[in-house]
């Protein structure tokens, strides 16, 4: 069945409808600027008020996110952040002085967890054997680097040397190597476990 032929002309019923709608629109612009002419209406149109009103709106919500998106970023820890708490610790940790006994306060106060747990059970032996031994240790960092991360934990390598005197003598420096758990503790960063590494 073949396709109809569209009319080549219109009736003229259809022409005349058509005429009617362009003097109507013809009309009612007429009737608008005359209405504007006298401030009667606004001169802008409500689509162009919505338009604004969307546009508006999509750029509060825009805002919005990206200061969501900054603070979350500032509240994050840095790289440097995560190996300064392990490097600290860990000069700390390896520098027993007898005449410096609040150093095991200070270990305690950047630690956190498990290693909290076994350091405060052991923190009067360790005081009392440095002072029994008369030892004196300078421990030295020789580097640090993140092996694992996450936004609020790190697990940090350490390599350090300690230099030891001994009651007056010198005694042969000793590198050690450790691997350090760092984690955020209500806002700061402390260790949670330290392991030493042969």
């Amino acid at each position: 069945m073949p396709w109809p032929t569209p009319p080549t002309s219109a009736s003229p019923s259809i022409r005349a409808d058509r005429a009617a709608r362009r003097e109507l629109r013809r009309a009612v612009d007429d009737l608008d600027e005359v209405r504007r002419a006298n401030g009667r209406i606004a001169p802008l149109s409500r689509w162009w008020w919505t338009a604004c009103a969307l546009v508006l709106t999509a750029a509060v919500v825009v805002a919005g996110f990206g200061v969501a998106a900054w603070i979350r970023a500032s509240n994050s820890w840095t790289d440097a952040d995560f190996t300064a708490v392990a490097t600290d610790l860990v000069a700390e940790l390896l520098s027993p002085d007898q005449a410096a006994p609040q150093r095991v306060q200070t270990v305690l106060d950047d630690a956190t967890g498990a290693f909290y747990d076994e350091f405060a059970q052991s923190a009067d032996a360790y005081t009392a054997f440095v002072r029994r031994s008369g030892t004196a240790a300078s421990a030295s960092i020789d580097g640090a680097a993140i092996v694992t991360r996450t936004t609020d934990s790190a697990v940090v390598l350490v390599a350090a040397t300690v230099a030891y005197q001994h009651t007056g003598q010198a005694v042969a420096d000793r590198a050690f190597r450790l691997r350090l758990a760092v984690a955020d503790d209500s806002g700061r960063l402390k260790v949670a476990a330290v392991q030493y590494l042969p």
